[in-house]
C-alpha cells in the first residue's frame, strides 16, 4: 500500500510542477487522471471542514492570496462559475480558496473576500509547516518577493495557477488551469457524465 501511495505522489509531484512552467506559455491543457490520487486523510478532513455540506460533494480547489490584484479574482470567478455550471448539471460541487498568504490574510479577510464569490466558495488558511504540507500535498509553489524585515505588508506572491477538481471519496481527479481551462472543465460536466458517477 505505502508504494502504490508514493508512486501516485510522485506523479502528482511531476505533473504539477510541469502545469507550473508551461501554464504561461503552451495552451490550456485540462488533464483527467486516468488514475485518480487520493488524498490523504487528514487533507481531506480539512476540505470536508471548509465546505462541510456531507460526503457526496465534489470540490475544486484553487490556491492565492486577497492581496492579488487580477489572477485571484479572476480564478475565483472562474471557479465560482464553473459551481455554477456543475449545479446546472446537477453535480453536486463547492469552491474552496487556500491562502498561500496567511500573514496578511486573516480569516476575517478570507471570509469576505470569498463571499464575494458567491456562498459556496470556502476558504483555508494554515500558518507555518501546516501550509507547507498542504501545498507539498497539491505540488503548489509560492515565491515572495521583496518580503523582509522593513516590508511585511507590500509585497508581491508568485503562485501556480494550478487547480484541481476532488471527487466525493477524496480523489484528485482533474488538474487544469484556473484561468485558461474553465471552458474545458465546464464541457466536462455536460459531456464526460461518467467521470461524476465514477
Amino acid at each position: 500500500m505505502k508504494p502504490k501511495f508514493l508512486a501516485r505522489k510522485h506523479i502528482l509531484m511531476i505533473v504539477i510542477p510541469f502545469l507550473f512552467f508551461i501554464q504561461s506559455t503552451l495552451y490550456a491543457a485540462t488533464i483527467i487522471l486516468p488514475r485518480p490520487i487520493s488524498l490523504q486523510a487528514d487533507t481531506l478532513a480539512h476540505l470536508r471542514q471548509a465546505q462541510p455540506t456531507g460526503n457526496e460533494q465534489w470540490q475544486l480547489v484553487v490556491f492565492g492570496f486577497t492581496h492579488c490584484k487580477d489572477i485571484c479574482p479572476a480564478s475565483l470567478a472562474n471557479l465560482s462559475m464553473l459551481v455554477k455550471a456543475a449545479n446546472n448539471e446537477q453535480i453536486k460541487i463547492g469552491g474552496i480558496f487556500v491562502t498561500v498568504d496567511p500573514d496578511r490574510d486573516t480569516d476575517a479577510r478570507l471570509a469576505t473576500y470569498t463571499q464575494n464569490f458567491g456562498s459556496n466558495i470556502a476558504y483555508l488558511r494554515f500558518e507555518g509547516e501546516a501550509l507547507e504540507r498542504f501545498k507539498a500535498t497539491f505540488g503548489v509553489e509560492a515565491v515572495f518577493y521583496t518580503k523582509n524585515a522593513g516590508n511585511q505588508h507590500h509585497y508581491q506572491v508568485d503562485h501556480s495557477t494550478t487547480a484541481f477538481l476532488i471527487d466525493p471519496a477524496g480523489r484528485i481527479r482533474v488538474i487544469f488551469d484556473a484561468l485558461e481551462d474553465v471552458a474545458h472543465v465546464a464541457k466536462l460536466f455536460k459531456e464526460n457524465k461518467v467521470l461524476f458517477e465514477s
